[in-house]
């Protein structure tokens, strides 16, 4: 059966996903508005405020494999027969496949900010841009409010701080990261974010709380919700819950990315893993085994997700399942206090299992959990507990 792929999506996983089946030969069809084009977010924390123009490598060029449709993708329906289904566009055409995969990712929520109308998230190059001339005209240096303390809020705070400008970050809780950092972490970047100049007020209940005619700048970053298309009316309330091998419960069709909400396996969680690496992660994986012939057959997902964050000087990383509100865990610092590793473990002791790493200002060591826990000779809690024990010589076994 001649394989006809669909893509709907034209972000990291869908980007991913075309270039790889490219590069196997296997004809693809890409369905975005604005598919061929560099459609996601930079990396905020280095190159919001400092005038350069990188970002990561999303471009992707039509070619004898891939086929642009600069649609957008309405509503799928499923081949009475069992295999594969038809993708209904926009304007009305249709595609037929045998396999399609959702990478639709998410969009940013919107609050509206009564006292500053013109607030946007930076969730997309576009919004970035808007930045970006704010900057390139103003003579002065910016005063920048930001609602919302995640990652993205974070580094947009703390890089407008590191290139001289002022930012106070309005936070719902008491500290920054609280959804997404162990207690550790999280408050050794608040007390050397403080240090570096960033503004917080906490327990802001209401964007009505905000001072008016503060701020020349203002941005939201309060979260993002997937971009889902029903599937025989199917719309689900989240995500598209997927297996191991990111297959939906709808015969032909798989889901990546930001849309994908992973059940099952050593790394399911009740949320998608909305990042940049674990969406190439699963467009090569989805490339790799829907172009082997018996791609039932494939093996299930295995590489480790993770994450990165650089808030201003501040280097964050996360490799695995780690948990803010963790509760067996143990920390390991460098010589100089100044950096630190979190490890989380499950399970009882002493058969306590290593799941996840949190890295503050250490690359080479996220470099190494990952390693460790990507392989086959994962370390005992006994083991990191010693602190004669050299985890990075053990990442390398």
């Amino acid at each position: 059966m001649t394989k006809r792929i669909v893509i709907i999506g034209a972000g990291l996983a869908g980007t991913t996903a075309a270039r790889e089946f490219s590069e196997r030969g296997q004809a693809v069809t890409l369905v975005d508005p604005a598919a061929g084009r560099t459609s996601e977010r930079p990396p905020l924390s280095k190159h919001l405020f400092d005038g350069s123009r990188y970002h990561l490598p999303f471009h992707l060029e039509s070619n004898e494999h891939i086929t642009f449709v600069r649609d957008r993708a309405t509503e799928i329906t499923l081949d009475e027969a069992g295999v594969g289904g038809t993708v209904h566009l926009a304007t009305e055409e249709t595609l037929d496949f045998t396999h399609c995969i959702l990478a639709t990712g998410m969009e940013a929520n919107r609050p509206e900010i009564p006292q500053y109308p013109d607030a946007l998230p930076v969730y997309n190059l576009g919004e970035a841009e808007w930045i970006r001339e704010l900057v390139a005209e103003s003579s002065a240096p910016l005063n920048v409010g930001v609602l919302g303390s995640g990652y993205l809020g974070m580094e947009v705070a703390t890089s407008a701080v590191a290139a001289g400008h002022e930012a106070t970050v309005y936070l719902r809780g008491g500290e920054p990261l609280r959804k997404q950092l162990s207690a550790p972490v999280r408050q050794a970047l608040f007390a050397n974010h403080q240090k570096a100049g960033v503004n917080f007020v906490a327990h802001t209940s209401s964007p009505d709380e905000i001072p008016e005619n503060t701020h020349n700048l203002f941005v939201t970053s309060v979260g993002a919700r997937p971009i889902v298309i029903p599937v025989d009316g199917d719309r689900p309330a989240e995500a598209w819950e997927v297996n191991e091998k990111l297959a939906t419960s709808h015969p032909g069709i798989w889901a990546a990315g930001d849309c994908a909400l992973i059940t099952d396996g050593p790394y399911a969680l009740d949320h998608p893993w909305a990042c940049e690496p674990v969406a190439e992660s699963h467009g090569r994986y989805l490339a790799e085994s829907l172009s082997a012939e018996g791609d039932e057959a494939a093996e299930p997902l295995s590489d480790v997700p993770w994450h990165w964050s650089f808030q201003g000087p501040e280097k964050v990383f996360t490799a695995g399942l780690t948990s803010p509100d963790a509760t067996d865990t143990i920390i390991r610092h460098d010589p100089s206090g100044t950096k630190f590793q979190v490890f989380h473990f499950d399970g009882i002791e002493p058969e306590a299992r290593l799941v996840g790493v949190e890295t503050l200002n250490w690359p080479p060591m996220q470099a190494a959990a990952r390693r460790v826990l990507a392989g086959n000779n994962i370390p005992s809690r006994a083991q990191i507990d010693d602190p004669d024990f050299d985890f990075k010589a053990h990442s390398r076994l």
